[in-house]
């Protein structure tokens, strides 16, 4: 219950500043994505995501801040390799969106199709941050079920 009221008390302090920079992080995100597939950026004008990607940092960045059972060192680490993964994945989400968008603007897609490339290309926005929250402090932020494993492994015969 402590982590919880931790991790939302770093959402709350990290909300504002994550959400005035996310019209600047959209910007060099959509910027990138477009010199990356070749595509003039001056003239085009992308909506806004359904979750926007700087608020998608915010909240990986909490997870870090809101843990206490890594090492500091550890969590600070976790902290710069995950954002840099975050806007990796980021980055690769929207390459793969406009790269699919561009390449069936003239065939007809199947509907499953369509459907299952929108859910690719929104999954990483839902669970990206706990993702990567749980590969680089999952050890050390969820040691009880470590341990049970590893005590449940060593009664067995």
């Amino acid at each position: 219950m402590r982590w919880l009221l931790r991790f939302l008390a770093w959402t709350t302090v990290l909300a504002p500043p994550f959400w005035l920079m996310s019209d600047a992080y959209h910007r060099a995100l959509a910027t990138t994505t477009f010199r990356i597939l070749g595509i003039p950026s001056d003239q085009l004008v992308l909506r806004p995501p359904e979750i926007p990607a700087s608020h998608v940092l915010g909240v990986f960045s909490a997870l870090c801040l809101a843990s206490t059972r890594a090492p500091l060192a550890r969590r600070l680490t976790a902290l710069l390799l995950g954002l840099c993964a975050m806007v990796a994945v980021e980055l690769l989400t929207g390459v793969l969106a406009i790269h699919w968008a561009l390449s069936t603007a003239g065939a007809s897609s199947t509907g499953w199709a369509q459907r299952v490339r929108d859910h690719l290309t929104a999954l990483p926005a839902w669970i990206g941050a706990p993702v990567v929250w749980l590969l680089l402090l999952g050890r050390w932020e969820l040691p009880r079920a470590t341990r049970g494993r590893s005590e449940h492994q060593r009664a067995l015969p």
